[in-house]
C-alpha cells in the first residue's frame, strides 16, 4: 500500500494533498510545541486571547449582533423557504437523530463545564458600577448572562451564517466543489485571485481544529477533576486510558460512518443528559433551582439587547468583552465546522426548518440545562465551596467539588464522565468527518483519511493535560477566530447573492422562454412610455 492510499489521499489533487500536509504540519509543530514547552505555550496564547479581547472584543460584540439581525431577515424572507439540497431534497435522518447530531455537536461538554463556571464567577466578580440591569441580585444576573451566552442569542448568531451559506452554494445551488471556500462564489470569483480559495481552506481548516482543541481541552480537564477528586483516582494516567478507549471507540464510529457512527453516539449522549438533568432535580436543591431560573429568566427576556450589548465603557478592566466578547469569539471560531455540519444533515430541509432545529428547539433544552445546573451550583451551600474550589484549581475543580458535596454526587459523577465521553465522539466524529471532507473536497470522505484526522484532534486533547492553566486552552479559540469575523459576513453576503440568482433562475424556468420575453417586452413598451 503506498503512502497515498495509506492517508487517504489516492484521488486527491495535488492542492488538495498540499491542503493535508501544510495543515498537519502546522498543527503538529503547535501539538509537539505543547508536549515539550507548555509553560510557555500557555504564556504564549493567553496573551494573544488578552489582546485580541482588549482591542477587538468590541468588534465582536457588534459583529454578533450584526450576524442576529441578518440571520433573521434571511430566515424570514422567501429565501427562507429554500430547501438544502435543491427542491426534491428528502431528509437524510429522523428529527431525534438530526437533532440529536446538531445539539451535540453544536455544544460540546460546554453545558456542563461553563453552567458552573460562569454563573460562580459572575457572581464572585460581578460587572463594574453602574450595574448593567438595576435591580436583580447577583445570582439572578449571573444566570441571566448564562443564558445571553449559550441560549439565546448567542446560538443564533454564529452557527446559522455558516449553515446556510453552505446549504445554499454547496448543496441547493451546486458548485460541485465540497470546500469552505466555495461559499466565496457569490462574492469572489476564484480565477481572479490565484490561491486565495486554497488559504481560506488552509485557514478554515486551523480555525476548526483550534475550536475543536479547546473542547477537548475543557472536557480532558474536566473529566480528570472528576475522576481525581469525586473518586481519588490517579486522574491524569486514567483520563488518558480513558482518552484510549474513546479513540477506540471514535475509529469503530469511523468506519460505520456518518449514519450509524455519530447519528447513534449523539442520540445515546442526549438520552443521558437527560437522566443526568432528572436527577439532579431530584438530589439538588430543587426549589431554589426553580425560583432562581425564573427570576433569571425574567432578567434575561427582560434585558436581552442591554446584556447582550454591554459593553462597560469607561470602566476599568475588560469586564465585557472578557465574557461577552470571549464567548462570542468561541462561537466564531467554531461557526466554520459546526455550520458545514449542519448544513451536510440538513440536506431535505429548509432554511426555516434548519433554524427552529438549529435555534429554537436547542434555546429551551439549554436553557433548562443551564437553570438546572446554575441554580443548584448558585445555591445556598453549594456556592462557596464550589466557588472556593475554583479560585484554588479552577473552572474543572469547581464541577467535581459541586458533585462532591451533592447527594449521590458519585452516580452524578459517573453520568457527567459519560455525557463528556459522548460529547468528545460525537465532536470528534463529525469534525473529523468535516475536516476530511473539506481536506478531499468530498461529500463523503473514506474512513483512513479521516482516521489521520482524528489521531491529531486526540493528540491535542492529551496535549491540554499538560498546559498549566485552564485559561490558556480557551485562548486557543480566541486566537483562531479573529481571523474569520470578516469571513462571516462575506459568505452572509454571498449566500444572499446565490439565493437570489437561484431563485430568479428558477422562476424564469417555471415560466418558460415565451412568457419571459413577453414580460421583457411589456417592461420596454411601459419605459418607453
Amino acid at each position: 500500500m503506498n503512502a497515498g492510499k495509506l492517508l487517504g489521499l489516492e484521488d486527491a489533487s495535488r492542492a488538495e494533498r498540499a491542503l493535508f500536509f501544510v495543515t498537519m504540519g502546522v498543527m503538529l509543530s503547535l501539538g509537539g510545541f505543547g508536549f515539550l514547552r507548555p509553560s510557555l505555550l500557555s504564556s504564549v496564547l493567553t496573551g494573544a486571547k488578552g489582546w485580541i479581547l482588549t482591542y477587538f472584543g468590541w468588534w465582536f460584540i457588534l459583529l454578533g449582533f450584526v450576524l442576529l439581525v441578518a440571520v433573521f431577515a434571511f430566515t424570514a424572507s422567501r429565501y427562507g423557504r429554500l430547501r438544502i439540497g435543491g427542491p426534491d431534497a428528502e431528509p437524510e435522518f429522523g428529527l431525534f437523530s438530526w437533532l440529536s447530531m446538531v445539539f451535540t455537536v453544536g455544544f460540546g461538554a460546554s453545558v456542563l463545564i461553563w453552567g458552573v463556571a460562569e454563573p460562580v464567577s459572575i457572581v464572585q466578580h460581578p460587572p463594574p458600577d453602574p450595574a448593567p440591569v438595576q435591580g436583580a441580585s447577583a445570582e439572578s444576573m449571573a444566570l441571566a448572562f448564562m443564558f445571553i451566552h449559550e441560549v439565546f442569542p448567542g446560538l443564533a448568531m454564529w452557527y446559522l451564517p455558516v449553515a446556510i451559506a453552505f446549504g445554499i452554494v454547496v448543496y441547493t445551488d451546486g458548485v460541485g466543489e465540497y470546500k469552505i471556500s466555495s461559499m466565496l462564489t457569490g462574492v469572489v470569483d476564484k480565477d481572479r485571485i490565484p490561491g486565495l480559495y486554497w488559504l481560506v481552506d488552509l485557514a478554515a481548516l486551523i480555525a476548526t481544529i483550534g475550536g475543536i482543541s479547546t473542547t477537548l481541552g475543557f472536557s480532558a480537564q474536566t473529566m480528570s477533576a472528576i475522576l481525581g477528586r469525586v473518586f481519588g483516582l490517579d486522574a491524569t494516567v486514567l483520563t488518558y486510558a480513558v482518552f484510549a478507549l474513546i479513540g477506540a471507540v471514535f475509529l469503530a464510529d469511523v468506519w460505520l460512518g456518518l449514519r450509524k457512527g455519530i447519528r447513534n453516539a449523539a442520540r445515546a449522549t442526549v438520552v443521558l443528559i437527560g437522566v443526568a438533568m432528572a436527577l439532579l432535580v431530584v438530589v439538588g436543591p430543587t426549589l431554589y433551582m426553580l425560583e432562581l431560573s425564573l427570576d433569571a429568566t425574567g432578567v434575561w427576556l427582560s434585558d436581552m439587547f442591554r446584556l447582550t450589548l454591554y459593553t462597560a465603557p469607561g470602566a476599568e478592566g475588560n469586564w465585557a468583552v472578557n465574557w461577552t466578547g470571549f464567548w462570542w469569539a468561541w462561537w466564531a471560531a467554531w461557526s466554520i465546522f459546526v455550520g458545514s455540519f449542519v448544513a451536510r444533515v440538513s440536506k431535505g430541509r429548509t432554511i426555516r426548518e434548519m433554524f427552529a432545529v438549529l435555534v429554537v428547539v436547542p434555546t429551551v433544552f439549554t436553557w433548562i440545562q443551564h437553570g438546572l445546573i446554575g441554580g443548584w451550583v448558585l445555591a445556598p451551600g453549594y456556592q462557596e465551596p464550589v466557588a472556593e474550589a475554583m479560585a484554588s484549581a479552577g473552572n474543572p475543580a469547581a464541577i467535581a467539588r459541586a458533585l462532591e458535596i451533592t447527594p449521590f454526587g458519585t452516580v452524578l459523577a459517573v453520568l457527567f464522565v459519560l455525557i463528556i465521553a459522548g460529547y468528545i465522539i460525537t465532536s470528534l466524529d463529525s469534525a473529523v468527518f468535516m475536516i476530511s471532507a473539506i481536506t478531499l473536497g468530498d461529500e463523503n470522505p473514506n474512513p483512513r483519511n479521516r482516521a489521520w484526522w482524528g489521531a491529531l484532534l486526540a493528540l491535542f486533547g492529551m496535549m491540554s493535560l499538560r498546559l498549566e492553566e485552564f485559561s490558556a486552552i480557551e485562548s486557543l479559540s480566541v486566537t483562531m477566530a479573529l481571523p474569520f469575523s470578516l469571513f462571516l459576513l462575506l459568505i452572509l453576503y454571498g449566500s444572499y447573492v446565490v439565493a437570489r440568482d437561484y431563485v430568479r433562475d428558477n422562476e424564469r424556468d417555471k415560466l418558460g422562454p415565451q412568457t419571459v420575453r413577453r414580460q421583457r417586452t411589456t417592461r420596454s413598451v411601459t419605459d418607453d412610455d
